[in-house]
């Protein structure tokens, strides 16, 4: 019966067509017949993906879900942070955004796109459909932040407070001279904003191999962001980090110490501070530094066994110095050099032997 059916309509419209030429308007029922036959897939999802700042996000993936949750079309923003999906059927779907490699949580919304008229197809619909993603939390925290614990309280001009947000939102979009930009304004605003001092600081600390002039930028803000929080352990961290690496080494050991005494459970702060008492000959303290960093990361931290088995073989502590070895390739398989080291362990070994 069905199939009758399409043969008729079929046989309408083809009718129709053969009318064409000699009356141009289209009666009531063949309009009706078309519409009937009229394929679907005219209807369309789009709209815009925001961050933190009301920035449009670029390059974001976005994935749209038929009703069953399987994936029916993938797309992503472009420069205006816009995506858009064309020729969608009626029906209901998903919108998903999947921020890969950002601070963002992904999000999905409900879309429907039914018919407003009883005849399928009749007319498209086009849908607007706008995200404005959300932070992960703890995305806001500096390079070297630890948990939080006491917050240091500070009243900041509103302006200032404005231009370190969007600064922060800059760089978590991987903005990073607009986001520089945008914190060294507010410290132009508010030169004493520690928030401000800390993350300027400790962005130019993590980019310091690039070029030393980062460390020398960093010692400056994080000597002032100390000055109005004391208790900071990023800020005391990243200036001991900075310090070692221009060469300052007993200001370093300093700083580091304070780091760790403001949070006693930082791996990486035992760890430098282990580093840089080495480097002074300072062994002793070095070898208690460096002990406490295997404990807080349970034997897993390759570097601290690395820097055990060279404070042991100055020792000559070599059968110690050789199983730091064995476990630093155990917690790094695929270290560069490792045969070396395969070998420079055999070499301990017979040395303790002796």
């Amino acid at each position: 019966m069905k199939r009758g059916f399409c043969l008729l309509l079929g046989l309408a419209v083809v009718a129709a067509q053969e009318q064409a030429t000699a009356a141009p308007a289209l009666t009531p029922a063949t309009s009706v017949l078309r519409s009937l036959i009229a394929p679907q897939g005219r209807n369309s999802i789009s709209g815009n993906v925001f961050g933190e700042t009301r920035r449009p996000l670029v390059d974001v993936h976005v994935e749209l879900l038929d009703g069953y949750g399987g994936t029916y079309s993938r797309t992503k923003t472009n420069g205006a942070g816009r995506y858009t999906f064309f020729g969608l059927p009626d029906g209901r779907y998903q919108v998903k955004v999947l921020p890969f490699g950002t601070d963002y949580i992904e999000q999905v919304q409900d879309v429907s796109l039914l018919p407003v008229s009883a005849i399928p197809g009749s007319g498209a619909e086009s849908q607007q459909v706008d995200f404005y993603l959300r932070v992960k939390k703890g995305a806001n925290a500096g390079p070297f932040a630890a948990p939080p614990g006491t917050v240091f309280a500070q009243e900041v001009p509103e302006a200032a407070r404005k231009l370190y947000d969007k600064g922060v939102g800059e760089l978590r979009e991987k903005k990073e001279q607009e986001g520089f930009a945008s914190l060294r304004q507010a410290l132009e605003v508010f030169p004493n904003y520690y928030l401000a001092l800390d993350r300027l600081g400790t962005e130019y600390v993590v980019r310091g191999n690039q070029d030393k002039r980062y460390f020398e930028a960093a010692h400056i803000l994080l000597s002032k962001a100390l000055e109005v929080n004391s208790n900071s352990f990023s800020s005391a961290f990243g200036l001991g980090f900075s310090q070692y690496h221009l060469g300052l080494v007993n200001q370093a050991i300093e700083n580091l110490q304070r780091a760790v005494n403001n949070y006693n459970k930082s791996i990486n702060g035992h760890l430098w501070l282990g580093i840089a008492l080495k480097r002074a000959s300072k062994l002793e303290q070095a070898e208690v530094s460096l002990k406490r960093a295997d404990e807080l990361s349970k034997g897993k931290e390759a570097n601290v066994h690395w820097h055990l088995a060279g404070l042991y073989s100055d020792q000559k502590r070599y059968a110690e110095a050789a199983a730091k070895l064995e476990q630093f390739l155990k917690n790094k398989p695929d270290a560069r050099d490792a045969e070396k080291i395969k070998q420079l362990i055999a070499q301990l070994k017979v040395k303790a032997a002796q």
